[in-house]
């Protein structure tokens, strides 16, 4: 009898944070040369799973167990339409990021691991969690008071995406995964980065992964925003319609076409009051000081 194959394994973790970007990587790394991606969703959440399933008191929190991926075997199944040696495989899930025991099951799992980090400035991707709960409906508070309940909100078993205060912490956690592979393994991308016009960055990351991504800006994925047209937000919430969509035409063309439809849907979403913003940056100031000293480079990010 013929020795068994053996499974694909991802080798590349992008690990987060949330509202960072990693969906628009995600993309990116579907459409680019020399990559695999997981078969069925973006976010697995294999690594984090045991925490993750011990937060669930928060509204539409209760889904999440069935969203995640709970054993090896379902989770080499995502990967299991690869080729054995395939040279890159790409496993994206923002709550390795904040979830300390992830780091250490990823390291257990794939100590030879490329790890991608995306961050963004504190007062913009807290924001943006709020905004993204809000557009789903679980987020019925002004933002000031929903940030203010975040300690409560902690102890009471929500989702991290309810706990505003810890958003906009990175240092700790990227130390981590500093300390745990190596700075050789792990790259740090800032969402100004991966969004800006000079793409000397995104250069840098294809080379880091041994990747070529296809030409052209990175697409905007996951804009935030609720569609204020009801017809319309029925329409683009349609899972039937969505699965017809990506069975018809691929993936380049279903990008171009998500891409125009997002900038030509009407949307609503509440603002930052610029207050508000400074007063985030500077609660945060210490924290993006001791991120940068580990980085050995200014993020550029306003302080307040």
């Amino acid at each position: 009898m013929a020795p068994a194959l053996p499974q694909p394994r991802p080798n590349i973790f992008v690990v987060g944070d949330a509202k960072c970007g990693t969906t628009t990587l995600y993309r990116m790394l579907e459409l680019a040369e020399g990559v695999g991606t997981s078969r069925t969703r973006k976010e697995l959440h294999y690594f984090s799973a045991p925490e993750l399933v011990e937060k669930t008191a928060g509204p539409g929190d209760k889904r999440i167990p069935g969203a995640i991926v709970h054993d090896e075997a379902g989770y080499l199944a995502e990967f299991a339409h690869l080729s054995p040696d395939h040279p890159q495989i790409a496993d994206v899930s923002p709550s390795y990021l904040q979830e300390p025991a992830a780091a250490a099951r990823i390291h257990a799992f794939a100590p030879d691991a490329r790890i991608v980090i995306l961050l963004r400035e504190p007062a913009a991707k807290i924001f943006s969690q709020y905004v993204h709960l809000w557009a789903e409906g679980r987020e019925a508070l002004p933002f000031g008071q929903a940030f203010e309940k975040s300690l409560e909100r902690r102890a009471a078993g929500f989702s991290a995406m309810f706990d505003y205060e810890a958003g906009g912490r990175y240092a700790e956690a990227v130390e981590r995964y500093l300390d745990l592979f190596g700075p050789d393994r792990v790259r740090v991308m800032l969402f100004e980065e991966m969004f800006g016009d000079d793409d000397a960055k995104r250069r840098e990351l294809e080379r880091f992964l041994d990747v070529r991504f296809a030409k052209g800006p990175p697409p905007r994925m996951n804009v935030g925003g609720r569609v204020s047209v009801p017809f319309l937000a029925k329409v683009l919430d349609n899972d039937a319609l969505r699965n017809r969509v990506k069975r018809l035409f691929p993936l380049p063309l279903r990008t171009r076409i998500g891409q125009a439809v997002r900038t030509s849907v009407p949307t609503e979403k509440p603002e930052l009051d610029p207050a508000t913003a400074d007063a985030l940056r500077r609660r945060y100031r210490d924290d993006t000081t001791r991120l940068e000293a580990l980085l050995g480079r200014p993020t550029g990010w306003p302080v307040g």
